[in-house]
């Protein structure tokens, strides 16, 4: 081994046990030296030049520099991009990385550009757990949202569910919590027909896997109850709001989701002039929280 490379690996064994050591301050200038011995040591840029940029990155994160640490986890990645045969997981590592970084910067079109970097060499790994696929798609789907794009938020909300329903099958839970996203995002957009499939659906999967006060159920119910308020079907919208508060009653102490219900259900009855039935329902939700 050259000189340099030696010096450059002894600096990334002490860098190391100065992060586990949590030495933060010692740590980034150790991580400075070694980037600038592999800039020497490994002029062709590969991936020990990658690991020096990535850990200065990730150390500078760890400070709270986040701008800093940016730019070097960006340089990092474009050289393990060029890697004659990339590395599909450390693209994906580092890539997931900037995604989520980018993302609380808010930067929007860098965090979609890394997110779908890092789901395309994702799907290549076999044993990556599906709900990261799932939390990347679905943070891509509410960037453009946001953003108003909200046909450009569909696709991956369904790319989602094809992962959830490949890797579970179609009647898991944490499928039903994708459509549900799903059937939100259609209720968001005033398409309530495939809003209520949706909903109907995970109701469905939900109400055979839990026992009938389990609060996924009633988040269910009371989501649906939101769809058919809002095209006008009241009748169907207060079965269910009373269904879904009913199952909230049945816990020991409701969560703040029993107010949105109570609320909902209030506005409702508000609507179709029972005022004073409204108020009780609002009262009694209040109570129940608090007490």
């Amino acid at each position: 081994m050259k000189g340099e490379e030696q010096l450059w690996s002894i600096l990334n064994d002490k860098l190391d046990t100065l992060r586990a050591s949590n030495r933060l301050p010692e740590a980034i200038r150790v991580a400075e030296t070694a980037l600038e011995v592999a800039k020497r040591a490994f002029p062709s840029a590969g991936s020990p030049l990658a690991t020096s940029f990535e850990k200065l990155g990730q150390l500078l994160d760890q400070k709270g520099d986040r701008v800093s640490a940016r730019e070097y986890l960006v340089k990092a990645h474009a050289i393990l991009e060029k890697v004659k045969t990339p590395d599909q997981r450390a693209i994906y590592r580092s890539a997931r990385r900037l995604a989520f970084l980018c993302d609380n910067l808010g930067q929007s079109e860098e965090a979609i550009s890394f997110y779908e970097k890092a789901i395309a060499a994702g799907i290549q790994l076999e044993e990556l757990a599906y709900s990261d696929l799932g939390t990347m798609l679905n943070n891509v789907a509410l960037i453009f949202r946001k953003s108003g794009r909200q046909k450009a938020a569909e696709p991956y909300y369904l790319h989602a569910l094809q992962i959830y329903e490949k890797q579970l099958g179609p009647d898991h839970v944490d499928v039903a919590s994708v459509l549900n996203n799903l059937a939100v995002f259609y209720t968001n957009e005033r398409r309530y027909t495939e809003a209520e499939k949706m909903h109907l659906r995970a109701l469905r999967i939900r109400e055979k896997a839990y026992p009938p006060t389990h609060p996924d159920i009633a988040q269910s119910k009371c989501n649906l109850a939101v769809v058919y308020h809002s095209r006008g079907d009241y009748a169907k919208a207060a079965e269910l709001y009373r269904a879904s508060l009913k199952s909230w009653e049945a816990s020991e102490k409701p969560s703040k989701d029993y107010e949105i219900v109570a609320s909902n259900y209030a506005d409702l009855l508000r609507s179709l002039g029972h005022a004073r039935k409204a108020h009780q329902v609002e009262v009694r939700a209040r109570k129940r929280r608090l007490g």
